[in-house]
């Protein structure tokens, strides 16, 4: 069966069990490092993966106009940092908490330019993005990309790249007129890594 046409309950399944099946890859975030949590939504679009991206504004604290994961920092009233990207979903593109079924959790990912250890979560949203309000002071649009346009391989290159005297692997997707790369780069990839793996 191709993986990619099998629908998007088929291939939310397989992920689900991919990141049960699996230990989450854990950062320490000692101050000055913040935590924050962003939230990977899969919505289906014709019975069709899609992952949904949003395009930051330029008044953003951080990452001004680069495409992003809906998230932010972890505040003191969030108890756990799955809480935090949950909230920071509905607050930044509307999306209700009760849509969200979180069928798990990426690796701890590091941003040295902004100093954020994120924690990413999966979740397949019930309903359409249609009436996904997005916050304009904080992201511009968002759109929708199809995890089987994703995974075409000419999509995707990396760099290796210096900063502070450390190496970085920097992961580019270019889809349409939009780049994907840097923190949400490396999370994609990572996610798209798994979503090929055999359960």
């Amino acid at each position: 069966m191709d993986l990619n046409l099998a629908g998007t309950q088929h291939g939310v399944d397989r992920l689900r069990r991919v990141l049960s099946g699996r230990v989450t890859e854990k950062l320490e975030a000692a101050p000055p490092l913040l935590r924050a949590g962003v939230l990977v939504p899969i919505f289906s679009v014709k019975d069709r993966p899609h992952i949904l991206f949003t395009r930051r504004t330029e008044t953003v604290l951080t990452h001004k106009g680069q495409i992003s994961f809906p998230g932010g920092q972890h505040e003191p009233g969030d108890d756990t940092l799955l809480q935090t990207a949950l909230r920071e979903a509905a607050e930044e593109i509307g999306l209700h908490p009760g849509r969200v079924d979180v069928i798990g959790e990426l690796d701890d990912a590091f941003s040295a330019v902004s100093g954020f250890v994120v924690s990413p979560y999966v979740g397949h949203v019930d309903g359409s993005a249609d009436d996904l309000r997005p916050a304009p002071t904080e992201v511009k649009s968002v759109f929708l990309a199809p995890v089987d346009v994703l995974l075409d391989p000419g999509l995707h290159h990396e760099q290796l790249r210096t900063w502070q005297g450390r190496s970085h692997r920097i992961h580019y997707y270019t889809v349409g007129d939009d780049v994907i790369w840097g923190l949400t780069g490396w999370i994609l990839h990572q996610l798209l890594a798994l979503w090929r793996t055999d359960p």
